[in-house]
């Protein structure tokens, strides 16, 4: 993995424990560490791909209700795989 795709990762990881309200682009520096100029870069790219927002009132970050409708997704998944094995286990009995 690139160094760039790594620290963009970093980026939507800090971002997933603030759904609700974001974080402002200054404080996603603080907590990656990152120069604010580089978090520009990766939240650009988090946008481009879907990942985050911007919330219009407070122009803070947030991850974007798509990436939601991706764990709802996986979720989905593990329920209908669960009802496999239910169903597996039923027959086996």
């Amino acid at each position: 993995m690139s160094a760039s795709a790594a620290k963009t990762l970093d980026v939507l990881a800090v971002l997933l424990g603030h759904f609700a309200n974001g974080l402002a682009p200054g404080d996603l520096a603080k907590a990656t560490g990152l120069d604010p100029s580089a978090i520009t870069r990766y939240v650009a790219t988090l946008e481009e791909k879907g990942f985050a927002e911007r919330i219009p009132e407070t122009g803070r970050v947030r991850p974007s209700i798509n990436l939601a409708r991706h764990a709802l997704s996986i979720l989905r998944s593990i329920d209908a795989a669960e009802a496999r094995l239910v169903n597996l286990k039923q027959r086996l009995s």
